[in-house]
């Protein structure tokens, strides 16, 4: 049994138990994150296949990853339902407004 590996029978077991060393002392914390700062967090989901193509296409009109899209429709999403108003840069704004199609008017 090497320092890394897992005991595989009584006697290694005992053997690696004998050498743990164990304290009173609290371990160190990690350090907090800034007020204004957060952590991205990794999920999957289970989507169809025609569903994943789909967002797959729109993703690459927009030039943007999957995750991006889904993230940015999430945001807005959740934006919505807590009825807060969200800035966005001027990027963002101005890639949203070139996707608009003027409405045709029959005269």
């Amino acid at each position: 049994m090497s320092e890394q590996d897992f005991p595989s029978g009584k006697e290694e077991l005992a053997d690696f138990m004998d050498r743990l060393t164990f304290s009173d002392t609290p371990a160190e914390a990690p350090p907090r994150l800034p007020a204004n700062e957060d952590i991205m967090v990794t999920t999957s989901i289970r989507l169809p296949l025609g569903l994943h193509s789909r967002l797959k296409c729109l993703a690459d009109e927009r030039r943007v990853g999957v995750s991006t899209l889904l993230r940015e429709w999430a945001e807005a999403a959740v934006a919505e339902i807590d009825d807060e108003d969200q800035l966005i840069s001027l990027a963002e704004a101005k890639r949203a407004l070139s996707r608009v199609h003027p409405i045709n008017r029959a005269s």
